[in-house]
């Protein structure tokens, strides 16, 4: 058995305030309070989905896979084992703090702080109580396709293919090779609960949140604007059909706010290159130097001019026809 898909990720944070405002203001999730230093993030039934611990950094620190139960956790711990990783079993201090029934961790090869679980608490279990936003906002899309997705600088892609493609059992959505390399892994019908990217500098690209509205999409854009760093301004992915845009975080990466992302139907799917660039119109990299920025830009044209497109993602329950 293999891992279902991204359940939490963490956070160290010398300003849990900014955290508060952040999460508030551009991800729109419910700030729970777990002491003095402690926030955590809701965005639906779970008790949070972003825990942010104060520490003497502001960086990412762990990343949460679950297993659909206890078996399917052993299998994963068990492979990983066979494989040489080495597994660290979690304390009875760090399952209390993220409210699950088991975990272990890991490094991947980039170093990141993998832990695998299973049996998160819900918010009712935890005595939060059922979930409120802090504004009107139509939810987000989580369930089975887990959390979001994550995306990793990796300084050796192959290695990490190896490692969440053979160890976690990830599926190949389909990739990139010019004018970087670029792997998309689905673990769920999400086109990819993890993508790779080459870079000499490991870390964490961005993390993503998918709403369940396009207006949500926008009433984010606007705080980020007004408030925070905009990474890339709106526009939509050519490969998985997200409408998003990027605002970097207190932790210093960029997180992402979309909407439309495409599932994938495991039986008729066939992976494959992509050839016309990350995005069929906006999501000008404002993080970027002037020349790479130039030449994003330059490809982005280039597929404006061409009319790629795809068909707006709707899921039931998504809209009200207006007679």
């Amino acid at each position: 058995m293999s891992v279902m898909g991204l359940g939490y990720v963490g956070m160290e944070a010398r300003d849990l305030g900014a955290w508060r405002k952040f999460g508030t203001e551009v991800l729109a999730m419910q700030v729970i309070e777990r002491g003095a230093d402690t926030v955590a993030l809701r965005m639906d039934e779970r008790c949070q989905r972003v825990l942010v611990q104060r520490g003497a950094n502001d960086a990412p620190s762990f990343f949460g896979f679950e297993t659909a139960n206890a078996q399917d956790w052993q299998t994963v711990l068990a492979r990983l084992e066979s494989a040489g990783v080495s597994l660290t079993r979690a304390t009875e201090k760090e399952l209390a703090a993220r409210h699950v029934e088991a975990m272990a961790w890991c490094r991947d090869p980039s170093g990141n702080r993998i832990e695998i679980f299973h049996g998160q608490a819900t918010g009712e279990q935890t005595g939060d109580g059922p979930l409120v936003l802090p504004r009107p906002h139509s939810g987000f899309r989580t369930g089975p396709l887990g959390m979001g997705h994550v995306v990793f600088h990796v300084a050796d892609i192959e290695a990490a293919s190896r490692f969440y493609r053979e160890l976690l059992e990830f599926r190949l959505s389909d990739y990139m090779i010019k004018p970087y390399r670029l792997m998309f892994l689905r673990a769920n019908p999400r086109h990819h609960s993890v993508a790779l990217l080459q870079s000499p500098n490991p870390g964490v690209h961005h993390v993503m949140f998918e709403v369940l509205a396009l207006d949500d999409v926008g009433r984010s854009y606007d705080a980020a604007l007004e408030n925070w760093r905009i990474g890339q301004t709106l526009g939509r992915h050519a490969n998985d059909w997200v409408l998003s845009f990027y605002a970097f975080c207190p932790a210093g990466f960029m997180m992402e706010v979309g909407f439309g992302g495409r599932t994938v139907d495991e039986a008729t799917w066939t992976a494959r290159e992509v050839t016309h660039g990350g995005s069929m119109w906006g999501h000008d990299r404002l993080y970027l130097d002037e020349e790479k920025r130039r030449a994003a830009n330059e490809v982005r044209r280039a597929v404006v001019k061409a009319g790629l497109g795809g068909p707006l993602q709707i899921t039931r329950g998504q809209y009200t026809e207006v007679k």
